[in-house]
């Protein structure tokens, strides 16, 4: 059965350097959304309460429903306002135009459109959100935007910054509740020279070991494959789907159980997709299995998805939160 493992001391040691840069555990949002970004939130959480994190956020209220007694604050980043808000929680409000539709007395964290312009209100619609959130009985609690080229050289992110505290400022005038403030993300974080006195920073995968700011971190998962069957491949015989792959001489392999069915990316048989010890694929990947040298009775698929991000174009979040949740994962 394929399988993830988990470092527990690697995590740790993501969390006390993340600490170390943010000022402290008090300073951190874990985000742990989609399944904290693949790996496996049952897991995690409970590590990241026993170091000293007490402020997480899910994507929504079922991701978060099994920690509600764990932590003291839980944003929820991504829900749909119906008007049955759970007190447990705080809930990001993403626009303007849903204010009507939460229940009376719910905590809220205003998302900033400081120039991503995905989510959020504008600096220009703060007076009419927080007036409004005060005649409607709305708590808000906090403020918070989204970079959107932190992990990239791009004067875009100085801007954002410079807005966000233009927005801080206003905000500390329409309020009277002492407001928490978080806009440094995972990339942020690593890039600024030090964190805002008046800010959390708001981590995910930085976490789990990913981020180009920082060498130091150690990535937590391992996908391991167990062997199906085995064969010799004699010379000039072909494998798998379309026939792709074609020995030039005899040849042990062997094939093992994971696929694209189990969150893996299709490969087509073109190009090298290396597993961790740099051994090739071969052939194209079936829906619940491939086919490589053999290697013996388990192997390890990777250890850093970092070069199978690079092979198909994409990032890092992309294989991670694929990988599908029936997978066991352990903890080492």
């Amino acid at each position: 059965m394929a399988i993830i493992k988990l470092k527990k001391k690697a995590y740790e040691h993501n969390l006390k350097l993340i600490a170390s840069k943010a000022g402290g555990f008090d300073k951190i949002i874990c985000v742990f959304k989609d399944n904290a970004y693949g790996h496996g939130d049952k897991i995690l959480v409970p590590i990241a309460k026993e170091l000293g994190v007490n402020f997480v956020a899910f994507k929504n209220e079922k991701e978060a429903q099994n920690f509600k007694n764990l932590f003291d604050n839980i944003l929820i980043l991504s829900h749909i306002p119906n008007g049955d808000e759970k007190n447990d929680f705080i809930y990001a409000l993403n626009s303007k135009e849903h204010l009507h539709r939460y229940k009376k007395g719910t905590k809220l964290h205003i998302a900033i459109d400081t120039g991503m312009h995905r989510n959020g209100i504008s600096l220009d619609d703060m007076i009419f959100v927080f007036d409004e959130a005060k005649k409607r009985g709305l708590n808000i609690l906090g403020i918070f935007t989204h970079f959107a080229c932190s992990d990239e050289y791009d004067p875009s992110f100085f801007v954002q910054r410079e807005n966000f505290r233009k927005a801080k400022d206003l905000a500390k005038k329409l309020s009277q509740n002492k407001l928490c403030f978080h806009s440094h993300n995972s990339s942020a974080l690593f890039r600024c020279f030090k964190l805002d006195d008046d800010e959390l920073c708001r981590v995910g995968i930085v976490q789990f070991g990913y981020c180009e700011f920082e060498k130091s971190l150690q990535k937590v998962l391992s996908l391991y494959a167990n062997k199906l069957s085995q064969r010799i491949l004699r010379k000039n015989e072909a494998l798998g789907y379309g026939l792709s792959f074609v020995a030039n001489d005899d040849i042990s392999i062997a094939t093992y159980d994971v696929g694209y069915a189990d969150g893996l990316f299709r490969y087509d048989g073109k190009g090298v997709l290396a597993l961790a010890n740099k051994k090739p694929i071969l052939g194209k990947m079936s829906m619940d299995s491939f086919s490589c040298e053999d290697m013996g009775d388990e192997i390890c698929v990777f250890d850093d998805v970092s070069s199978w991000a690079k092979f198909f174009n994409t990032i890092e979040y992309e294989i991670l939160v694929k990988l599908n949740s029936n997978i066991p994962r352990i903890l080492e």
